[in-house]
């Protein structure tokens, strides 16, 4: 990890974290590929229930990642 333009070793926990955090970002993909077809086939007030699983997805991992952060020290409270 680079922070202030050093570097700084992660700890086996943190890399596993931030993989997870990539992962669900997948999902995230998947679900706005999801909204796209819903908008292109007409069916807005489902494209509109996914976008809103999309913000709340998005605000989830913003968080975990903010609590990692917090955790090594990256973040201030």
């Amino acid at each position: 990890m680079v922070a202030n333009k050093q570097f700084m070793p992660i700890t086996p926990d943190e890399l596993l974290a931030r993989a997870k955090l990539c992962a669900r970002l997948l999902e995230v993909i998947d679900e706005v590929t999801t909204a796209s077809e819903l908008i292109k086939d007409g069916k807005y007030w489902d494209a509109y229930r996914a976008t809103n699983k999309i913000e709340l997805m998005a605000s989830e991992i913003s968080l975990d990642l903010h609590g990692i952060d917090l955790a090594t020290g990256e973040a201030q409270p």
